[in-house]
């Protein structure tokens, strides 16, 4: 069988060489470089897979826990340590602060008034400096963030920012009646 190129000697393509019996060493030669190709990219892909998934585990694996889904009339379980919550009954608005916040200053005076005003409410000032714990197990994302906990650690309300005195004190007067049991 005569090469698709006979006539061109020299001139000849490696694929017509290949499809007319003539030498294969030059389409040899090629797809040895293009299973190369094709094996480096596989093992590329393969081990960006394998980092995607271990990646994706260790994400999981460290991330905090959600709480369980709130029933209808359940009681949430209490998040706040003992030595923060009110022992007499009282709610607490608990401030949750930094050194380095600059509205800190405001909310503190914010709560110390509305503290001061309603009777059965104290106010609570943690640094997260000297609590870092809190973040996690409070989920405080940014400070100033107030709470509004009862006397046995349950969160009843949160505030992220400096509250505003008005709509706090309104916020905060339906749980002062059950707090001290007329609820």
């Amino acid at each position: 069988m005569e090469p698709a190129c006979a006539g061109r000697e020299g001139h000849c393509l490696p694929w017509e060489r290949a499809w007319t019996g003539g030498s294969a060493t030059v389409v040899g030669e090629g797809l040895e470089r293009m299973t190369a190709a094709v094996v480096t990219l596989v093992v590329i892909l393969a081990l960006g897979a394998v980092v995607l998934v271990v990646g994706l585990l260790l994400r999981r694996r460290h991330r905090a826990p959600e709480p369980p889904a709130a029933q209808e009339g359940a009681v949430p379980a209490p998040r706040l340590p003992a030595d923060l919550a009110a022992r007499d009954g009282s709610l607490v608005l608990l401030q949750i602060s930094a050194a380095f916040c600059t509205h800190c200053r405001d909310t503190r005076s914010v709560l110390g008034d509305v503290a001061a005003e309603l009777p059965g409410l104290v106010h609570r000032d943690v640094d997260l400096a000297d609590r870092p714990e809190l973040a996690r197990l409070l989920g405080v994302a940014r400070t100033p963030t107030t709470l509004l906990v009862d006397g046995r650690g349950y969160e009843l309300l949160r505030v992220d920012g400096v509250p505003r005195r008005a709509a706090l004190v309104t916020a905060i007067q339906p749980h002062l009646g059950r707090s001290n049991g007329h609820g």
